[in-house]
């Protein structure tokens, strides 16, 4: 008799496995249709793997069948790296049961191709299943790009404007008060340059802004800050913090400049002025003052280095 209990009792069991196994198979089945409505890649995974992707996913990774994707793949933070280094979402084998819904956490994922980057997002469908979207803001973030590129660089020359070295001088001006980090303005510009214009046009005029741009960039360090102050005008913000090292960087450039063989004109050169931040200096002091020393290099003589 006992026996018969204990068997009635076993086969009471594997049915219910068997109703819960299939009704499990059901939702995936019915998760895994819904996912492929989504244009966005999207996974379902439990707290550890990867059940289901849907066909944007697969053919993101160049991958025709989900089986074949699966036996390469097993975990979702294998596919993808956090852009945001400084607050690491992504730890453990369960991250995805610690993250909040509508949570965006920035990712980079790559093909064999190309790099994209995404907001990725985690929703909860129930206890064991978690469903994982990546919206792809490669687009966005290029365009952003872009727009800063055009706010930040001069057009012709392709370094820094006005607007956006004023915005360095400023934190610089900050960093010396609080910090003591000197250092030196170094603002020139061509010599009659208006007789370059004049004898060989402006498209001409042009190159020569250009080529002095890109070859004056070339002997500046990382940390120097080079910019079109306007027109035939330039200025750098120089991380020096003697005068005197700053002199021989604008003396240098001046005998650079000289020699170089410039397209179609004969000769060119230029005159510098400097100046040193001092305490409580404003934009305004330290620029008036390199623009006194430029002014007293074209009063001697032109092609010389003031300060």
């Amino acid at each position: 008799m006992m026996i018969t209990y204990v068997l009635c009792a076993l086969v009471i069991i594997l049915f219910l496995m068997l109703i819960f196994s299939h009704r499990d198979n059901t939702l995936d089945q019915h998760i895994e249709q819904f996912i492929e409505l989504n244009n966005n890649i999207t996974v379902i995974t439990t707290e550890t793997k990867i059940i289901a992707i849907n066909k944007s996913g697969l053919d993101f990774f160049h991958y025709k069948s989900f089986k074949v994707f699966n036996e390469e793949h097993k975990f979702l933070s294998k596919l993808f790296t956090e852009v945001e280094e400084d607050n690491k979402y992504i730890e453990g084998i369960n991250w995805v049961t610690k993250i909040d819904k509508m949570h965006n956490i920035k990712v980079e994922m790559h093909n064999e191709k190309l790099k994209q980057i995404f907001y990725m997002q985690v929703s909860k469908i129930r206890n064991d299943r978690y469903q994982v979207t990546f919206y792809n803001i490669s687009r966005v973030i290029a365009e952003k790009e872009a727009i800063t590129k055009v706010a930040e660089k001069d057009e012709l020359t392709q370094i820094f404007n006005r607007t956006k070295f004023n915005s360095i001088l400023s934190l610089a001006l900050r960093n010396a008060e609080i910090y003591q980090e000197q250092f030196t303005i170094i603002l020139f510009d061509i010599d009659d340059f208006k007789q370059v214009n004049d004898k060989y046009g402006h498209n001409v005029g042009d190159q020569v802004l250009m080529q002095l741009a890109s070859l004056i960039k070339s002997q500046l360090r990382n940390q120097d800050t080079f910019a079109r102050w306007g027109g035939e005008e330039f200025i750098i913000l120089s991380e020096s913090a003697v005068q005197n090292d700053a002199y021989l960087l604008a003396e240098r450039l001046r005998k650079t400049i000289e020699s170089f063989p410039f397209a179609v004109i004969e000769k060119l050169t230029c005159s510098f002025g400097l100046s040193q931040c001092e305490k409580n200096d404003t934009a305004t002091t330290i620029l008036k003052r390199a623009d006194d020393a430029l002014y007293q290099a074209k009063k001697s003589g032109r092609n010389k280095v003031c300060a």
